[in-house]
């Protein structure tokens, strides 16, 4: 028997999706019934949404709209608060792959910041892994909490005031994501908390930084640089009449791959 689709509480988060002529455009907001919702289809009532089913359509004064529940993505770009400059999905989802995230796995994050990327690592190792969460800085962490409160995904996300380049206390994790100014300065720290051959991916906003970091790794017996790339994305604007790019952020950063090692000697230096 197929289950009952959910339906619209008082507070939810929402997307109405409102259809006029040959165009789309979306609304993101935490629905009240007595407030009154604009949209270029005309307006809509709060009270017409509550109590509707996810994913179903009325109609409006110029055009339709529907009612879908927000995704992750869509929770972060519209909801979350931002304190700090964000990891966008883009790269989220790459950094993700390259850390081979599971549900179960413990996993070290360095630089908190507004909790973007911590949400995306806690979307997939929860509910039965853990997340460390690092930050230097009080007010970061009272951002990613309410933000990660707003999402459903807190309660397996440890959030702590300190500096992973002086060391942390977790041990045996499975995997480290570092988005602090100098990520060279938390290798040596962290290889003493890592599993061997668990990944480590460092998100680096220039070269200047990328060449820093490829110096020390390379001299270090503990870790192996096996991957450097930059992620781009580009949105598209769209309509009946016209498809065309929209003007969006295509670079934001670099990711670096490594690897926890124990090389017997450093070849790279001799």
């Amino acid at each position: 028997m197929a289950r009952a689709p959910s339906v619209v509480n008082e507070g939810d988060l929402v997307v109405l999706a409102v259809v006029r002529g040959g165009s789309v455009r979306s609304y993101y907001f935490k629905v009240r019934s007595v407030n009154v919702y604009s949209t270029i289809a005309g307006m809509v009532r709060g009270s017409s949404i509550v109590g509707r089913g996810y994913g179903e359509c009325f109609e409006l004064a110029d055009g339709e709209a529907c009612v879908l529940k927000p995704t992750l993505r869509e929770i972060l770009d519209n909801f979350y608060e931002r304190a700090t400059q964000v990891v966008y999905p883009k790269d989220a989802g790459l950094i993700s792959f390259e850390l081979g995230l599971k549900p179960g796995m413990r996993v070290l994050e360095g630089g908190t910041g507004s909790g973007f990327l911590t949400s995306e690592i806690a979307r997939i190792v929860c509910p039965t892994g853990r997340v460390y969460s690092y930050d230097v800085k009080a007010e970061n962490l009272e951002v990613a909490e309410r933000n990660l409160r707003m999402s459903g995904l807190l309660d397996c996300v440890e959030l702590k005031l300190g500096d992973v380049r002086a060391g942390v206390r977790e041990e045996d994790l499975d995997a480290a994501v570092l988005d602090i100014p100098d990520p060279w300065e938390a290798l040596e720290p962290l290889s003493r908390n890592l599993k061997p051959s668990a990944p480590l991916v460092a998100f680096i906003p220039t070269l200047n930084q990328v060449v820093k970091l490829v110096d020390i790794a390379m001299k270090s017996k503990n870790w192996i640089l096996v991957r450097i790339v930059e992620v781009s994305e580009r949105d598209l604007d769209f309509s009946r009449e016209a498809i065309r790019p929209s003007k969006t952020t295509t670079f934001t950063g670099y990711i670096a791959v490594l690897r926890k090692v124990n090389r017997i000697q450093n070849t790279l230096l001799t």
